[in-house]
């Protein structure tokens, strides 16, 4: 299967149901006097709770960029969300988590993922936005706003089976067989709720909003995000940037979420998430930043440093290709005290993700690598 098919099969259905679907909603309250020096928005848009890291060689040291991190969904279908208790350390303190009990797993991966952020902050020149637990005298200096965002449709049911390793848990214990089960459910819906909280949860909507950067957090449903849901999501953000952001001005959207469905480019770590593949689709085929002039969007794909066989050809094909500093890749990877090996090594059986330069294949394979790659495209 080429890679344009993989991410062009639900490009038509994904643009029609959103045109005529999607109303913005009055915000719930003018925004607080946050201001900026930063001279446009740059989204990152990733499906769970630590992917963004996938990405980061296009968030780090920007004076210019306002990164405005999108999270779809809160990885509650973790297989890591064993009953444990984590230790975040001060001020975030002690997170604990019951087995089976979606609530804690969400809470545990979203203080993660925000400590996470507040640590990059802190290593970022350009960074100075933290939620520090909502602690004030610990550092807490951003805004938070709660919406309920407008539902936008009925869903087209996209990405589908084709291509796909394994779809669990949309698709239940079948694997990838039948059709997607959001196909004419509400956009959005978070399957993994009780069916009275499917759609009331996915409205709900949380901000924090910096001097430097925002975090913008959806619960979508971890294994059966969508298609028109990620495009339903970035227009969200977007209508109500004006009242909730400090400036207006765009500049691009990133699919901040590496993909490499059933290792179809060889070099590299197979990723057939399907949250993923929704990400990726519905940036590759919508024009989310629908304004005059150049708003490039990019995806984190296959690449490499030392092969041009088995690499994604639209990297080179006006894609790009960028390191995560030395600096921040180490403080970030090297040992069980850096910062994303930290916050996340409990979604790695609590031993150190691989690191390396290039996203390798193999059985020491690498997904958070320092070389970062993305597909381009502009409309």
């Amino acid at each position: 299967m080429a890679s344009r098919t993989i991410r062009t099969v639900w490009a038509a259905t994904v643009t029609a149901s959103l045109a005529v679907a999607f109303t913005a909603a009055a915000p719930t309250a003018a925004a607080q006097a946050i201001t900026t020096t930063k001279t446009h928005i740059q989204y990152f848009v990733s499906p769970h709770p630590d992917d963004v890291f996938e990405a980061w060689s296009l968030v780090q040291d920007s004076s210019a960029n306002y990164p405005v991190f999108i999270t779809l969904t809160m990885g509650e279908k973790t297989g890591y969300c064993s009953t444990r208790t984590l230790d975040l350390g001060s001020p975030w303190g002690t997170v604990s988590i019951t087995e089976g009990d979606l609530p804690s797993c969400k809470a545990a991966r979203m203080a993660s993922l925000n400590a996470w952020l507040d640590d990059q902050s802190a290593a970022d020149a350009y960074l100075n936005d933290f939620v520090r637990a909502e602690n004030t005298s610990a550092g807490y200096n951003m805004t938070k706003y709660t919406d309920v965002a407008p539902a936008g449709g009925t869903d087209s049911g996209g990405p589908n089976a084709a291509g796909m390793t394994g779809c669990n848990p949309a698709w239940g214990s079948t694997g990838c067989t039948g059709t997607n089960p959001t196909a004419g459910v509400p956009v959005p819906s978070n399957l993994n709720e009780v069916p009275a909280l499917q759609q009331s949860a996915a409205q709900q909507v949380t901000w924090y909003v910096g001097s430097t950067s925002a975090r913008v957090e959806f619960d979508l449903g971890d294994g059966n995000l969508t298609d028109a849901e990620v495009v339903w999501a970035v227009d969200y953000v977007r209508a109500n940037r004006a009242t909730r952001l400090p400036l207006t001005n765009e500049y691009g959207v990133v699919a901040a979420a590496y993909s490499n469905l059933a290792g179809h480019y060889t070099a590299c770590y197979d990723y057939s998430h399907h949250d993923h593949r929704a990400v990726h689709e519905a940036i590759y085929n919508n024009d989310l930043i629908d304004a005059a002039g150049s708003h490039p969007q990019w995806g984190a794909t296959c690449g490499s440093q030392t092969t041009t066989v088995g690499v994604d050809p639209e990297v080179a094909a006006g894609g790009r290709s960028k390191q995560i500093t030395n600096t921040h890749y180490n403080e970030n990877m090297s040992t069980s005290s850096s910062y994303f090996q930290k916050r996340f090594g409990w979604l790695h059986n609590g031993t150190l993700w691989p690191s390396g330069k290039d996203p390798v294949a193999g059985t020491n394979g690498v997904l958070f690598s320092q070389w970062n790659y993305f597909w381009a495209r502009n409309f």
